[in-house]
């Protein structure tokens, strides 16, 4: 069965809701005016019963009662009378009081001492009835004072005839009305649809219009519109990425066919063939680098990446990153030093953490004129440690900042040609500090140097870490 849409679910709870409200009034509505017709009843009983009570204290004695009540009470066309004495005996009846009546209401009296009193009397209407009990001149006597509710019944009768008719209208017009309002309710939802079905990854720039956004149809196409601007920039990232890859690796390929080519083409000799080779070797080798850089990427934005838990000391981790990079440093005509160590204990993958860290400080030696200098230290406190690789290199301009963690930017595409390398080592190195728990930032002024600063989690405050996608 399909189901319903949230159109018409919206419209018939509205509905269902408005009749239960109208079903209950209109059952307090017959109860109240049942309650206000019988108190009508009973004051026109009260005030009959209090005027014959008026004629009895006027009777000399009690056989004279029934010739002194006929010529008022006898005959009447709503209200009907019966007066007996203390032992039961009828002293009166009017024309519409039969022996029937007598008998119910004497029953009725005897089982109930309330002073006003519901009897039925037969196949008859129910009748209601005033008690009133007189000490007079001819002793005590009760007085009965009846009359039908059958004009108390016919108007409620005409009451529900008119609630039951127009209860249904009412119903129905409320179901119209929901339906109106949840139409006018839901409109924006039909055009939140529609522009969304309509967005695809060729025009994500696309936005759903937000005439409100306080509401809550305003935040759901807010947040739709949020979602596709990640979605764009995905993409953009994406199509971008695809581009760079495609070009780091036509740059080595091409090098790769000439050189083969140029080799094929016609004899050459030993050394010929050897420095050909050896191009190929240089170009092969850049592409299983470039290769094994991506490969470390996807693994990181897929969680994959198998990281091994262990106790390191970063100053000792630090000190061999150090003395590996010596021999390029002096060939290069620059001091490496080491600042200030702090002993420090993390917990995390030795073989990642000694390439991040080796990747910023070979960064650093590569774009450091001759006599400049690199530094490498570390603190520590109760957080954990913070490990800084500084240079007095060429900096880095403040807009590009922002950017540079991004996988194949390049400050200077040229200088990156120069030196080497495709763009990935940074984006690399993040990847690596953010899956062991940490973080990474860097401050650099043009001409002056460039400081980057690892704070990574002591191994007391991260017992353990968890595998999440590092790049973002």
């Amino acid at each position: 069965m399909k189901a319903l849409s949230i159109r018409w679910r919206l419209a018939l709870w509205y509905a269902a809701a408005m009749a239960f409200v109208l079903i209950v009034f209109c059952v307090i509505l017959l109860m109240l005016t049942r309650q206000q017709l019988l108190s009508r009843v009973d004051s026109a009983l009260r005030e009959e019963s209090r005027e014959l009570a008026l004629e009895l204290q006027l009777a000399p004695n009690r056989e004279s009662v029934n010739e002194h009540l006929r010529l008022r009470f006898f005959r009447h066309d709503i209200y009907e009378f019966l007066v007996a004495d203390d032992h039961g005996h009828l002293l009166f009846s009017s024309q519409g009081a039969s022996q029937p009546h007598a008998k119910a209401l004497s029953k009725a009296t005897r089982a109930d001492s309330s002073e006003y009193l519901s009897v039925k009397v037969g196949e008859e209407p129910i009748i209601r009835a005033m008690r009133q009990d007189i000490d007079g001149p001819i002793g005590k006597v009760t007085v009965l004072t009846f009359t039908s509710l059958a004009p108390v019944d016919a108007d409620l009768r005409a009451l529900l005839w008119l609630i039951s008719a127009l209860l249904p209208l009412a119903v129905m017009f409320a179901l119209a009305g929901g339906y109106f309002l949840a139409t006018r309710a839901l409109a924006p939802v039909q055009e939140i649809v529609r522009i969304a079905d309509s967005i695809n990854i060729s025009n994500l720039n696309r936005r759903i219009e937000v005439p409100n956004r306080h509401d809550e149809l305003g935040q759901l196409a807010g947040t739709l519109n949020s979602l596709i601007a990640r979605l764009e920039q995905a993409v953009e990232e994406i199509q971008r990425f695809t581009a760079d890859a495609s070009h780091e690796l036509r740059t080595p390929l091409a090098v790769l066919r000439a050189e083969a080519e140029s080799a094929l083409r016609k004899p050459r000799t030993s050394e010929e063939y050897q420095q050909s080779l050896t191009t190929v070797v240089e170009e092969a080798t850049r592409l299983g680098r470039l290769a094994d850089q991506l490969l470390n990427l996807s693994r990181h934005d897929a969680g994959l990446t198998n990281l091994r838990r262990e106790r390191l000391s970063v100053d000792a981790l630090l000190l061999d990153i150090v003395e590996q990079l010596r021999p390029l440093a002096a060939t290069r005509s620059i001091t490496l030093n080491i600042g200030s160590m702090k002993s420090f204990e993390v917990i995390g993958d030795d073989l990642l953490l000694r390439q991040a860290i080796f990747n910023l400080a070979d960064n650093a030696i590569k774009y450091t004129r001759k006599h400049g200098e690199v530094t490498v230290e570390c603190e520590a406190d109760t957080v954990g440690a913070q490990i800084r690789v500084i240079d007095t290199g060429i900096g880095i301009p403040y807009e590009h900042l922002p950017r540079v963690f991004e996988r194949f930017y390049r400050v200077d595409p040229s200088r990156n040609t120069d030196i080497g390398g495709a763009g990935l080592g940074l984006a690399i190195t993040r990847a690596t500090v953010q899956l062991h728990g940490g973080s990474i930032e860097i401050d650099s002024k043009v001409n002056v140097g460039t400081t980057v600063t690892i704070r990574l989690p002591g191994a007391s405050r991260l017992a353990s870490v968890t595998q999440v996608p590092a790049y973002q």
